[in-house]
């Protein structure tokens, strides 16, 4: 029980904190506006909005069997459809913001602030806030007695079920929501750069790579790999994330993250050349 409930503390600070720190260090120490991350924040909540209005519509066809799905195959078609409509409008949602909103997003620190703010909300509200509404109902009846608990049998069924919870689970969620945001990072880069070099193929990059990976770990969550597997893919997809964005002039290794951010297109080619 002590290290089920240290490693869901543990994966809380990653989900609700982690997102806040980012937030924090991309406005002290690089210099992007609140508005910007604020933006970014949005954008999630308008996807979210749009998938579940599509996926409504979708249902009802179903339903009304307008659209024929073998009742087996209805649970993967609706989870290759929501990870398609989230990575669809969230491309974008995200483009739309820097083409047409009076900000001046059209820079890697709006980028950047975007991509923090879009994967920090999503962090939160998809295993943050959860896990920590779980986390305080479990510790609320760590010492439940069904025998003179009010609350409902199937209830006490699940939390204990709950304590029962490998302490593995939690920290995996948490590494694998540390990926998701360096992704969304690396997308919402690669939409810039749509608009830095005029090349609408980097929309179809940005597309792509959300769906794959973001298809990667649902679908090998669903089909039960074991928990080493899933540390070891979370870690690779970071690692690609990471090596995407070094490829793209964003982060370099020996430095980490550069102090002054390239602010056009031609930037990181000009430092490449000076260093070659």
């Amino acid at each position: 029980m002590t290290l089920l409930a240290s490693a869901i503390i543990i994966a809380l600070l990653i989900t609700i904190g982690l997102p806040v720190l980012a937030g924090v260090w991309a406005n002290k120490k690089v210099g992007v506006s609140w508005h910007v991350i604020t933006y970014g924040a949005m954008a999630y909540f308008i996807v979210q909005l749009l998938v579940t209005l599509v996926f409504s519509g979708f249902s009802l066809l179903v339903q009304n069997q307008t659209i024929m799905i073998a009742e087996g195959s209805l649970l993967t078609v609706q989870i290759i459809l929501s990870i398609f409509l989230g990575a669809l409008f969230g491309v974008i949602v995200r483009w739309a913001g820097m083409k047409f909103l009076k900000f001046d997003l059209v820079n890697h620190k709006s980028a950047l602030g975007i991509g923090i703010g879009y994967g920090g909300v999503e962090s939160l509200m998809l295993v943050g806030l959860p896990m920590l509404n779980t986390f305080i109902t479990m510790m609320a009846n760590r010492q439940i007695d069904p025998q003179t608990s009010t609350l409902d049998p199937a209830v006490i069924s699940q939390i204990e079920a709950l304590w029962q919870v490998p302490f593995t689970i939690p920290l995996i969620g948490a590494l694998e929501r540390i990926a998701a945001m360096v992704m969304h990072i690396t997308v919402t880069i690669m939409i810039l750069r749509s608009f830095q070099r005029n090349q609408p193929y980097w929309l179809a990059a940005a597309l792509g790579l959300e769906i794959i990976l973001n298809g990667l770990i649902a679908g090998l969550a669903n089909a039960g790999v074991a928990y080493g597997w899933l540390v070891l893919i979370s870690l690779g997809l970071l690692g690609l994330n990471l090596l995407i964005l070094d490829l793209l002039g964003v982060i370099d290794f020996r430095h980490l993250l550069k102090k002054e951010l390239p602010t056009s297109a031609e930037e990181p080619h000009q430092e490449t050349d000076a260093e070659e």
